[in-house]
């Protein structure tokens, strides 16, 4: 079946000039906009591939919200970014395919 692999998917964010990424590895009987319709729980609690800005869950608050943490990067600078899971789409720039095996 050439619809059954693995897939490289690269997430991007940004916060005004600061940017990042991270990539992680999904499977499964799908291929193409399939794949491209990305989760939020595709970022929760998973072993990334690559991982430059340092994303990671930071637990619940006081409220039981769950928050995130990343450092994203411009040619001169970090924006350390924290805020609550929900909020993750507004940082989202873009999700691409790199890889399919």
């Amino acid at each position: 079946n050439i619809r059954w692999g693995l897939h490289t998917i690269k997430v991007s964010f940004q916060r005004w000039d600061y940017k990042g990424y991270v990539t992680f590895v999904k499977g499964g009987n799908c291929k193409g906009l399939d794949i491209l319709e990305l989760e939020v729980d595709d970022l929760y609690d998973k072993k990334f591939k690559e991982n430059p800005i340092n994303f990671r869950l930071l637990g619940a608050g006081d409220d039981g919200e769950e928050w995130f943490a990343m450092t994203l990067k411009n040619n001169e600078d970090e924006l350390f970014i924290e805020d609550e899971w929900k909020c993750l789409k507004d940082y989202i720039l873009g999700i691409e395919i790199i890889d399919f095996k």
